[in-house]
């Protein structure tokens, strides 16, 4: 999918706020009118021109790009697609495992819970139980529309609008947890929206975060045909050591960060944070 000069924007690295306007594109991960830059001050890997808040509620809304992306994936390497879709079903249906549902029940357990990047709103409601009150943020005005649906007979509820305002909208100390699976790599302003996930968490409430890992041994075999590339869709690609210092500098203490929650052999990586204050001892034990 292509854009229009109008439609696209420049931003700075958003990790430490650098201006790489002048550094040349990255001519592995840069792909048609989307440059890949790494950022001359600390390293960082971003999409310097992502399209606008807008788009992605519309031209670029996941539903839209994530087809177009499995068909291109599909076409261009149909084993290797194949493989990989029988893998996840063997994960999910006979393994049963989901890390999502095991760091909720443990860091979480109860209360309202907020999902950011939520899409239709199926996947929280699938994964926990009534112990849990849900809520959601999605850009997407189709997806938001059936979340809110789904949301409301449970008690919560889904802001249309984009993370850092949807933040807004709830207001500060209210949630008990804040799940960004797969969103933060979608995020032209990872910052700021780590910062109101900060401010609209309890005190001793935690943010889970799921995200490629642009440190994978498969990244550096795959290179452009690495499965964490999605044009526009990913603007950051974190390495574990970046998303730390995010998670630190937007005012997080990390709960759980361990070696196989970044393996090396894996495209992606899991995080647990948590706001300071509140009840800490349980959260503490990793």
């Amino acid at each position: 999918m292509s854009s229009t000069p109008a439609t696209l924007m420049h931003r700075d690295c958003p990790l430490c706020g650098r201006d790489n306007a002048t550094v040349p594109a990255d001519p592995v991960y840069s792909r048609d009118a989307w440059l890949v830059k790494h950022c001359a001050g600390c390293g960082f890997v971003y999409l310097e021109n992502p399209p606008h808040y807008e788009a992605f509620s519309s031209d670029f809304a996941w539903e839209k790009t994530s087809q177009l992306e499995r068909e291109r994936r599909r076409a261009d390497e149909p084993v290797l697609d194949w493989l990989s879709q029988g893998a996840r079903w063997f994960r999910r249906r006979v393994l049963k495992r989901n890390k999502l549902v095991t760091l909720t029940d443990r860091y979480v357990s109860k209360g309202r819970l907020l999902d950011v990047g939520c899409g239709k709103g199926t996947q929280l409601l699938n994964l926990l139980d009534d112990r849990f009150q849900p809520y959601g943020i999605e850009i997407s005005t189709a997806l938001s529309a059936h979340a809110d649906a789904v949301f409301q007979p449970h008690g919560g509820h889904c802001a249309c609008n984009n993370a850092i305002d949807g933040l807004r909208e709830f207001g500060p100390d209210l949630f008990d947890g804040i799940l960004m699976k797969s969103y933060l790599e979608h995020e032209v302003s990872p910052r700021p929206v780590c910062e109101g996930a900060l401010r609209a968490l309890k005190p001793g409430g935690v943010l889970i975060v799921k995200l490629p890992n642009f440190a994978s041994w498969n990244r550096n075999i795959r290179r452009d045909r690495w499965c964490g590339l999605r044009y526009p869709d990913h603007v950051n690609y974190f390495t574990p050591k970046e998303l730390v210092r995010l998670m630190v500098e937007s005012g997080f203490v990390i709960a759980r960060f361990d070696f196989v929650d970044m393996l090396p052999t894996s495209d992606n990586m899991w995080l647990v944070a948590r706001k300071p204050g509140g009840q800490t001892s349980r959260l503490s034990n990793n």
